[in-house]
């Protein structure tokens, strides 16, 4: 079967998290189709229930209209847009998932790709031997400062002015930037995945606050993740390593953004260094530091974000020191071997 290109086209959301939630409700208050699944039935079930999605803060309303399914393939059937919004350790699973109910003409969307997820999904497609005829796109970051308390309720402290987006094969961006751009006029297409997957500034700005505030974290005590979590000499440490990912593309003739730039470019924040920039982002005002050390701040954005980093580094003779020191230390933490789990 194929799907249609409606004049409002059609969405699926997969993954019921902060993100997706967040998605499904502004999708469906703009008037869209957008169905929502994941892989936790009791998560699904609970939303079932309530039969709405409540979304305060930058975006407010009830979304009523919201399919709500823990089949994958109901919730991707007749849908123009994917959107994959899982943590990126997840992505692979997702991609096995949708290898045997994708069809022609359909876009998928992973958001973010974290450092490298376009690229995996083609992978595992080739694997699977998918025939479907499928764009296959990331997002360098997630539209949404968003976080869930419970299933069916999310809160939006903050939507980007701008989010770069890449396709597989690149060639199709041009025809992706029209479909998405009638939900989402900030997605503004690059020219390729390798820009939108080192531009990943979560790998920065979460595994570096995480760690040098564990002993916060193991001691329960409640802080704001940015705000409260970053110093001036947190600040440095990030630019240090945010100077090192920069290296890793110059060598692939890639000129990426700072995270500076990128502060500016979602949140029109301007300002001397790093610390100062996440002083100033409302956006982070009331986010609030994870209650574990087992966060996606640590199980996503060490293996899928810094490893790859690293692992470019290595092959392009490009030293990364500081980016080595956090995945180490991260290894030690979580009792994890990170070099080996993530994303060369």
């Amino acid at each position: 079967r194929k799907v249609l290109i409606l004049e409002k086209p059609g969405f699926a959301i997969i993954g019921a998290g902060n993100g997706g939630q967040s998605f499904a409700a502004h999708l469906s208050i703009l008037g869209f189709k957008v169905s929502i699944f994941d892989v936790d039935k009791a998560k699904i079930e609970t939303m079932r229930k309530k039969g709405k999605i409540n979304v305060s803060g930058a975006i407010t309303g009830t979304a009523t209209t919201v399919f709500i399914t823990d089949s994958i393939e109901e919730a991707v059937k007749y849908k123009n847009i994917i959107m994959v919004v899982v943590p990126a350790c997840y992505h692979a699973g997702v991609a096995e998932s949708l290898a045997s109910v994708v069809t022609d003409g359909q876009v998928i969307i992973i958001n973010p790709g974290s450092t490298g997820g376009a690229l995996e999904f083609a992978n595992i497609f080739n694997k699977f031997g998918v025939r479907a005829k499928v764009t296959i796109a990331e997002t360098d970051t997630l539209l949404y400062a968003c976080r869930s308390k419970e299933p069916g309720e999310v809160t939006v402290f903050g939507i980007k002015e701008r989010i770069d987006f890449a396709t597989l094969p690149a060639e199709e961006s041009d025809k992706v930037a029209k479909l998405i751009n009638l939900a989402f006029p900030q997605f503004v297409a690059v020219s390729n995945v390798l820009y939108t997957s080192l531009n990943n500034a979560n790998a920065v700005c979460h595994p570096i606050p995480t760690i040098m505030n564990a002993a916060r974290i193991e001691g329960k005590c409640p802080f704001e993740f940015y705000l409260e979590g970053v110093t001036p000499s947190i600040g440095e440490m990030m630019e240090k390593m945010d100077q090192e990912r920069l290296e890793v593309g110059k060598a692939l003739g890639i000129e990426l953004l700072s995270l500076k730039d990128i502060f500016k470019l979602h949140y029109g924040v301007v300002k001397d260094n790093l610390y100062e920039s996440i002083m100033n982002t409302k956006a982070y005002k009331g986010i609030m530091g994870p209650t574990t050390l087992n966060t996606r701040f640590m199980f996503e954005d060490i293996p899928m974000g810094l490893v790859p980093i690293a692992s470019f580094g290595d092959a392009l003779g490009i030293d990364t020191p500081v980016t080595k020191l956090f995945i180490e230390l991260a290894c030690i933490l979580m009792k994890q071997d990170y070099w080996k789990e993530g994303r060369t």
